[in-house]
């Protein structure tokens, strides 16, 4: 599973929905990270069948911690 790309999109980032509500303490600025994220998780799920692979994958992709 080494053949496929992540595609890159973080220029392509817009606003985030009108109606979409930062958790308690997080600015509204964090929403790329929130995209980026879910690309993140969506390629490390695409590309491996074992849910300790995926973790591993999104681990090394994802430079901080989730936010809750």
């Amino acid at each position: 599973p080494g053949s496929a790309r992540m595609s890159s999109k973080s220029s392509s980032i817009g606003r985030p929905p009108a109606d979409w509500d930062a958790p308690l303490g997080v600015s509204r600025n964090t929403w790329s990270n929130v995209v980026k994220n879910k690309g993140r998780m969506d390629y490390c799920v695409d590309q491996f069948t074992y849910l300790s692979n995926r973790i591993k994958c999104i681990s090394l992709l994802t430079g901080g911690p989730f936010l809750a």
